[in-house]
């Protein structure tokens, strides 16, 4: 307790508000800064053009996104022009986290499955 006192005795005022800034941003950054799924990834066309052709969508999740990340078991399959991810629930939350970051959700829908 008293090393705390003395710390703060020696900052004063201007350097204990610093040092409560510094902390409130830093944890601020760390809960909301958002890395990308899939390092060195792009879409390798428009989101026009997927929307158009969502087979190629799907061909494209399957061959450079789902092998990158922890996705064991999520299966996607096209029906009536909408991407359906199924999988059990850990991997579909991987799954899910890195197909939106890239793509329009609207063009998804997710379902779990049992394990």
């Amino acid at each position: 307790m008293e090393t705390g006192s003395q710390f703060a005795k020696r900052l004063r005022p201007a350097g204990c508000v610093a040092v409560l800034v510094l902390a409130v941003v830093a944890t601020a950054l760390l809960f909301t800064a958002r890395g990308t799924p899939v390092e060195g990834y792009a879409p390798a066309e428009s989101a026009e053009y997927y929307r158009e052709h969502p087979e190629a969508l799907a061909g494209e999740i399957r061959e450079r996104i789902l092998p990158k990340i922890d996705a064991e078991g999520v299966e996607l399959t096209l029906s009536e022009g909408v991407i359906r991810v199924s999988g059990p629930k850990g991997a579909l939350h991987n799954a899910r986290l890195a197909i939106i970051h890239y793509f329009d959700e609207d063009l998804f829908e997710f379902t779990e499955v049992p394990e």
